[in-house]
């Protein structure tokens, strides 16, 4: 009898934890918030703020009740692997061959570069989908070029490239395999369906004690975790009020959701998207490979004119603000003698001492990720070898801002900030996350006011609704101070590309992220600074944080819409 009345209150006891652990609440909480841009004097300016409802997508990704194994039922499909079968893409068998090859070419004409995409079998493709990189390269000339439009693709197998030949020397065609178009298969069904890739840390304090747990932009997160758990899990909801902008943390026991504290990129890596995968899906990514060409892909180029030219039947116009860079022309431009050279309109290469007479008298906001920090940085510190001077501010993590640069001898003032959530940093304080339309509303519409905004490297680990959703957020933000003052030019950066070895953050990622970028600001009063094909082509290769010589390039473009008649 002694041994029943154990098992039943063995029983009793465990059904009542049972209970106690399935009962899930969402706790709101207010974020942290503190006044941005606390160098300026008197109160942030009256805007009003327009709140935007949750969308369709989010609603699925937000419940309040979430049974932890319920994430693999509801998504069979996408644990899911779907079947190759055909072999997939090989850079080692696929190949390209100039066309219309000769020795040597004029300036302004244009090769053919047609890519065959072959298996592992030798076997032509009978599908498209692969994901190429092509360019053409002069080393000698410090010069180099995209493709005339996109890589044509005739769902066969084959592809066509074209390119313009613009300068005189010898031109080197190179073509990469970033993926196979079963590879792109995968990382599309990946991004749609797990929004929540990456792994973030929130640190909690209260009463003395810490502990880190999980957060997200949805409750839905970490799939290998929750496999390993039973039962329901308690979140803290820091959705923004003003932007509905969302941000979830797993509740830790007997910690109050306000004592969250400080946020990180998890210390031991992301969830690797490979883990999403199939074990043979996962054989499909390997490091981007050099296709061999059929026939030579060096030829000479001559001139007995000019040794440069844009090919175009007319004048490069001045850079107007408020007009999409890229134009109408295929292909954005090309480099020579280190120098970015644009066919929508005339840039200008600024030295120092023009940049501080285009920017005299102006306060200059850079928001967003590291690629746009590259900018301020550049700048502050390339002012500050002057010895003007100047003052040059780090915040205690410059990484997140609010750092300020002024110069008093051009009365210059410079602010970098990143934006909130998602952010891939290790360990800032949550006080320092600020979301980029809530910024935006804060800044005041000042004649003599620049901003500068990059926001799409740290998107990749969403899905597109989502960096579309947050894009809304910035647009209105953009209108509302634009109602406040028309004059004040906003310049938006679109991704770069980044290390070709990296899948969590793929350029496939990026250049779909483009794609969102481009089409929503389209019809906005915003100044495009389209900058993916001055990475793509540029001979220093692929990286999250470009070199010296394209960033100068870059700014060299903004600024040539800033201060068009300056030089």
């Amino acid at each position: 009898m002694k041994h029943i009345r154990y098992v039943l209150f063995l029983l009793l006891a465990i059904g009542v934890l049972i209970l106690y652990y399935t009962n899930v609440t969402v706790e709101r909480n207010k974020s942290p918030q503190r006044l941005l841009w606390n160098h300026h004097k008197g109160p942030p300016p009256s805007v009003e703020i327009h709140h935007l409802p949750a969308p369709e997508w989010l609603k699925s990704y937000t419940s309040t009740s979430l049974t932890i194994p319920s994430l693999r039922k509801a998504y069979p499909s996408a644990f899911g692997y779907q079947d190759i079968w055909t072999l997939p893409t090989k850079a080692t068998t696929s190949s390209f061959k100039i066309t219309n090859y000769r020795s040597q070419f004029s300036l302004c004409d244009t090769i053919t570069v047609e890519i065959v995409a072959r298996d592992v079998s030798n076997r032509i493709k009978s599908t498209g989908g692969d994901y190429f990189f092509a360019n053409i390269y002069d080393f000698d000339s410090r010069a180099s070029s995209p493709p005339d439009g996109d890589i044509v693709d005739h769902q066969n197998g084959t592809y066509t490239v074209k390119f313009t030949l613009r300068w005189a020397g010898t031109v080197k065609v190179t073509v990469f395999l970033v993926h196979p178009s079963e590879a792109v298969n995968s990382l599309r069904r990946v991004r749609d369906y797990f929004p929540a890739r990456q792994i973030f840390i929130g640190k909690f304090k209260s009463n003395n004690q810490t502990t880190k747990t999980f957060c997200h932009v949805t409750t839905h997160m970490y799939v290998e975790h929750f496999e390993n758990t039973s039962g329901h899990v308690e979140f803290c909801n820091f959705t923004d009020s003003k932007t509905g902008s969302p941000w979830f943390c797993i509740k830790p026991a007997g910690f109050p959701c306000s004592s969250y504290e400080q946020h990180s990129q998890t210390e031991k890596g992301a969830i690797p998207i490979l883990h999403l995968m199939h074990p043979r899906e996962r054989r499909l990514f390997e490091r981007p490979v050099r296709l061999h060409s059929v026939g030579s892909n060096v030829f000479r180029i001559t001139s007995k004119g000019p040794t440069r030219s844009t090919c175009l039947p007319h004048k490069l116009p001045r850079c107007i603000m408020g007009s999409n860079n890229k134009g109408s022309i295929p292909a954005s431009g090309y480099y020579y003698k280190e120098s970015w050279e644009s066919f929508n309109c005339k840039l200008s290469h600024f030295a120092i001492r023009d940049i501080k007479l285009c920017l005299q008298n102006r306060v200059v906001y850079f928001l967003g990720d590291s690629t746009i920090r590259q900018w301020f940085t550049y700048l502050a510190e390339s002012f500050d070898n002057t010895k003007f001077g100047n003052r040059y501010v780090y915040n205690a993590n410059y990484r997140m801002g609010d750092d300020i640069w002024r110069s008093k001898d051009n009365n210059i003032t410079m602010n970098y900030h990143h934006h909130g959530f998602p952010n891939m940093i290790k360990w800032v304080n949550t006080t320092d996350m600020h979301y980029m339309a809530n910024m935006i509303d804060e800044l005041p519409a000042h004649t003599g006011t620049i901003i500068f905004i990059s926001i799409a490297a740290h998107f990749t680990i969403t899905n597109l609704d989502f960096y579309r959703t947050r894009l809304l957020s910035v647009k209105q933000a953009i209108k509302r101070l634009q109602t406040r003052n028309a004059d004040v030019p906003v310049f938006i950066k679109t991704a770069n590309t980044r290390d070709m070895d990296l899948i969590d953050e793929s350029n496939w990622f990026l250049d779909q992220i483009n794609g969102v970028l481009r089409e929503e600001m389209a019809g906005m009063n915003v100044t495009l600074i389209d900058v993916w094909d001055m990475t793509t082509c540029h001979w220093t290769m692929f990286h999250v944080h470009p070199s010296e010589e394209i960033l100068k390039n870059e700014i060299d473009m903004a600024l040539s819409y800033v201060c068009p008649s300056i030089l």
